[in-house]
């Protein structure tokens, strides 16, 4: 597939080259540049007797939407007719000649007193003067383009210009128009004044236009560097051959080859690169290899466009390449650093997130954090993909601020959702992994997202509940203990036990779990195990609650059931995990038998007596039968 699509490439670029010959009449045309602005005069004279008349400029709508889409037109071809303008030595003496004749025409009809001609001579001196600046401007700009333009030197041109064109465009002849009486020399006065401030402005937009996208019109940095163009004149000089551009092919075919095997020897030259990062551990090669895999896709489809957008400034050269190709190359760039830099983040960035989740101790604020960075990368790309689609971006976001009430009323859920996740994160009420009980729910935390927290049940199926929701409800956490998970039962003894066998049995278990390794003992408390920090903290808060430290015994004789004898015990285990609880209850539970086997003693069990007073001999017989 890869072939096929360098075969088009190449025959694509073959046929640029064949209209090349075709390109180059139309640059040649000395009045190609000049044609366009004084297009782009007309039609913004045309806009603002739309936008000057008494009629309702809605009327005109699709007229004014026309005009735009025109002027547009014009900004977009105008770069690629810059390099062939020429400029013949008559022209330039008509030019100062009649440059001269105007100075002198205005010093005379100044000394005479005739306003008109002299108003009319500066405005027509204003003209050409403002005519000038832009069109200087220009050929400048011609120049850089073919030595290699780079964006700061365009925009330091333009500015410029446009510096100088606005002391053109401050003039004011009100004092010499007053003293003019006839109402049709003031009318074409003032025709020619706005004349003059139009053709101003439409200089202003268009140079406004070329800063704008300087960096769509600079040069490649590479095909500048190396200075393809030298290599490009040298294969013409060396092979000519008639309506066919050998240097630019050449140079072409070149760069493709290049940077397609330069996709060969990526991997190892990464891997060079990753051996200095990580080191030659061997535990660490399946992170290299992690790394390779994600990176290589991007990297490989950037080198890719870069070529393409080398080729595409080797066709037009020594024009600019076209604005709109290198904006969609831009826009192609955006999204493919925007893929390279959540790979990494996927890659080598994972690997970091996660030594740091493990030291922290806050593997669902690190997690938020990265999805928050996610959703950065993509929002930075969005934004610079809209710029370049011709978007306002700050009128983008005002619109977002003056439509926020209804943007919130809409979104109140996921807003509330959002604010929710974020407290909940530095709430502390529950980690990732711990076992909880929310809103009946019961299991273990997966994800704290951005909108819902995920709850895996003990019988495996999988929880969704909304931030907000369990902001507003009671949330019992399971795994916020220390040391101490509850054990409370009773031992039903038969009523044949004596005093004397109760007592013993009681102080046996007493000192079972007094000095039981598996049992919560009174040392083992946040004052002991929490540090000095929970000294202090002793003095504002019960520690012991507030960490998770349980460690109370009680064992008595409780009560008299129905069918027993009932002696409490009450204590808790060291562990909190299930299954060390589990075996440290196991274990406790078999002692307890031994030590009420031990004082010859009987576990009780349901049962029922009955008792018969009195019995007649028929009754008796009967029973006996």
């Amino acid at each position: 597939m890869k072939k096929i699509f360098l075969i088009l490439l190449t025959i694509f670029i073959l046929n640029l080259n064949a209209q090349d010959k075709e390109n180059q009449n139309i640059f040649n045309d000395k009045n190609s540049i000049f044609s366009l602005v004084q297009n782009y005069i007309e039609l913004n004279l045309v806009l603002e007797s739309f936008n000057t008349s008494d009629s309702n400029v809605s009327e005109f709508k699709d007229n004014i939407k026309e005009i735009e889409r025109q002027k547009n037109s014009i900004l977009t071809i105008l770069p690629l007719k810059m390099v062939a303008q020429k400029i013949e030595d008559k022209e330039v003496k008509d030019f100062l000649d009649t440059k001269s004749d105007l100075q002198k025409n205005i010093e005379r009809a100044q000394k005479q007193n005739r306003y008109y001609d002299y108003v009319d001579n500066k405005i027509k001196l204003l003209n050409l003067t403002s005519a000038e600046r832009f069109y200087m401007c220009i050929f400048e700009l011609e120049k850089i383009f073919i030595q290699g333009a780079q964006s700061q030197k365009i925009k330091a041109i333009i500015d410029k210009t446009i510096d100088e064109l606005k002391e053109s465009i401050v003039f004011n002849f009100s004092v010499d128009k007053e003293k003019i009486n006839d109402i049709e020399q003031l009318r074409t006065l003032e025709n020619s004044e706005n004349n003059l401030r139009n053709t101003i402005k439409s200089y202003n937009e268009i140079l406004v236009y070329l800063r704008n996208n300087a960096n769509l019109l600079e040069t490649n940095f590479l095909f500048n560097e190396l200075g393809l163009q030298n290599a490009i004149n040298y294969i013409n000089d060396s092979v000519e051959i008639k309506s066919v551009n050998v240097g630019k092919i050449a140079i072409s075919l070149a760069v493709i080859v290049f940077f397609y095997s330069l996709k060969f020897y990526l991997a190892k030259i990464l891997y060079f690169f990753l051996i200095r990062l990580f080191g030659k551990k061997s535990a660490n090669l399946e992170i290299k290899t992690h790394f390779l895999e994600k990176l290589q896709g991007p990297v490989g489809w950037f080198l890719f466009v870069y070529a393409l957008g080398i080729c595409f400034t080797i066709f037009y050269y020594p024009a600019p390449v076209d604005i709109r190709i290198s904006n969609i190359l831009y826009i192609i760039y955006a999204i493919l650093t925007a893929w390279l830099t959540i790979n990494i983040f996927d890659s080598y960035g994972m690997v970091v997130v996660a030594k740091l989740a493990e030291k922290s101790g806050k593997r669902e604020v690190v997690n938020l954090v990265i999805k928050i960075l996610y959703f950065i990368i993509i929002i930075i790309a969005v934004l610079f993909i809209l710029a370049h689609l011709g978007f306002n971006i700050s009128a983008l976001i005002a619109s977002l601020g003056i439509g926020g009430l209804a943007v919130a009323l809409a979104a109140k859920d996921i807003i509330a959702n959002f604010f929710a996740s974020v407290l909940l994160l530095f709430d502390n009420s529950f980690n990732q992994g711990d076992w909880v009980e929310i809103s009946g729910v019961e299991g273990t935390i997966v994800e704290i997202g951005l909108r819902k927290t995920t709850i895996r049940t003990f019988d495996n199926s999988l929880v969704f509940l909304p931030n907000s929701t369990i902001m507003g409800t009671n949330i019992k956490n399971w795994s916020k203990r220390k040391i101490g998970r509850h054990v409370k039962l009773f031992i039903g003894v038969t009523y044949d036990a004596k005093p004397e066998q109760l007592e013993q049995c009681v102080e046996d278990i007493r000192y079972l779990l007094a000095s039981s390794p598996l049992i919560a003992q009174v040392d083992d408390s946040a004052l002991n195990l929490g540090g000095s920090r929970a000294r202090y903290r002793q003095n504002l808060v019960s520690v012991n609650d507030l960490e998770g430290y349980k460690n109370n015994t009680y064992v008595a004789v409780s009560g008299f059931s129905a069918s027993s004898i009932d002696i409490e015990v009450y204590f808790y285990t060291k562990a909190v995990d299930a299954a060390g609880f589990r075996a440290a209850r196991q274990s406790i539970l078999l002692e307890l038998m031994k030590i009420v086997d031990k004082n010859k003693l009987s576990f009780a069990f349901p049962s029922q007596s009955l008792y018969i007073e009195k019995i007649n001999n028929e009754q008796q017989k009967e029973l006996l039968n």
